[in-house]
């Protein structure tokens, strides 16, 4: 009897486990940097020298220190965390928009989701429907060693560190996240 019990709960267990991962699994990509411009009456802010696009008319906005916070509580200037997706243009359709957040001043922006379209012939790549040149970066950082961009593939969890240059996104530091640890083995 008591293995039998064991064994329930065992599998009771599992099933529970399984319930629970694809709500986690659904967490959206999110992008950082210093807000350009915002047009309040349409919704749209730019971020990171004017390179990013982002709709904001539906986004859930967080302020510290404001209360039921509104598009128009963030300013030029402020540095802000989106949480969302690309479009099929590249715009980012933000859920969820904090401000304000902190971001190193070596780079004008960061952003974490999956690569998508990666070239390594030609050094570049997509993040959150963006166009980075990944053409200067020294390498990829992966579990505490270097390797280079010319392994990189589409569909690796990563945080990208960017400056703008030359009215595009320029990757300067690559580092594969965890849940990609698979892409290494």
């Amino acid at each position: 009897m008591k293995k039998c019990f064991v064994s329930g709960a065992f599998i009771a267990g599992i099933f529970t486990t399984g319930a629970i991962l694809p709500a986690a699994a659904s967490a959206k990509d999110k992008i950082v940097g210093t807000v350009s411009s915002l047009d309040e009456s349409t919704g749209a802010i730019t971020i990171i020298d004017n390179l990013v696009q982002v709709d904001a008319s539906t986004a859930t906005i967080k302020v510290k220190g404001v209360d039921n916070a509104i598009l128009s509580d963030i300013q030029e200037g402020d540095i802000i965390k989106i949480t969302g997706s690309a479009d099929d243009s590249g715009v980012i359709e933000a859920i969820r928009i904090k401000d304000p957040v902190k971001l190193n001043k070596k780079y004008d922006g960061k952003i974490t989701g999956k690569t998508e379209k990666v070239n390594t012939s030609k050094d570049t790549f997509l993040i959150m429907g963006q166009p980075v040149d990944a053409g200067n970066l020294p390498g990829v950082i992966m579990g505490g060693r270097t390797i280079s961009f010319d392994t990189m593939r589409s569909g690796v969890s990563v945080d990208v560190y960017v400056t703008a240059k030359d009215s595009q996104l320029v990757a300067k530091k690559m580092i594969i996240r965890s849940e990609s640890c698979n892409f290494c083995h």
